[in-house]
């Protein structure tokens, strides 16, 4: 009868501890950043245009669409074959420098449209200039907000996030992009 106890008693110990106690690692933990190029946070001053050929933007505000979320977007326009313009701005992964291949994800809602648009969602090593993530998509005359993700596994605490348009063919219709609500969230 002692024994009995002696083993429900451990039993009762064990359920506890496993209850009690936190399973997996103790630094686990997301990090995000976002922007939703709101006109109150001047998305000037975060990112830079750059442009190839003839584009017009970046415009902050709702010039050719109603924003996703909240009062504020960013567009841009690339017009003729080959023309691309892009808005990119550096961003520093803080857990990475701490937390080397921590799991990363960029995305950002965009409404692409126009005839032969193509849109890039690039995450770069500003050092080599490579893509380290690439995502690419096509669309002609598409109207409506979609989510883009890309992801990659950091091994470098600072990158470039960058978003460009591209005009494919030489047509009469510039390709357009929308874009809201940029997040990029890391899991360490």
């Amino acid at each position: 009868m002692h024994s009995a106890f002696r083993r429900a008693f451990m039993a009762a110990v064990i359920a506890a501890a496993a209850i009690l106690v936190p399973t997996g690692p103790a630094s686990a933990g997301i990090w995000q950043l976002t922007d939703g190029f709101e006109p109150s946070t001047n998305p000037a001053s975060r990112w830079t245009f750059t442009a190839n050929g003839g584009c017009s933007g970046p415009v902050f505000g709702s010039a050719s669409n109603t924003p996703r979320t909240g009062s504020g977007m960013a567009a841009m326009s690339a017009f003729t074959k080959g023309d691309w313009c892009a808005l990119g701005r550096t961003i520093n992964l803080t857990p990475v420098s701490v937390h080397p291949g921590a799991r990363c994800t960029a995305g950002v809602y965009t409404d692409l449209w126009g005839e032969w648009a193509q849109f890039n969602l690039e995450v770069i090593d500003p050092d080599t200039w490579t893509y380290i993530a690439l995502k690419s998509i096509t669309q002609d005359w598409v109207h409506g907000w979609e989510l883009q993700t890309v992801s990659w596994t950091a091994q470098r605490s600072d990158v470039v996030l960058r978003f460009a348009v591209v005009q494919r063919e030489p047509y009469w219709h510039a390709a357009e992009i929308d874009l809201d609500d940029v997040v990029v969230q890391c899991a360490y």
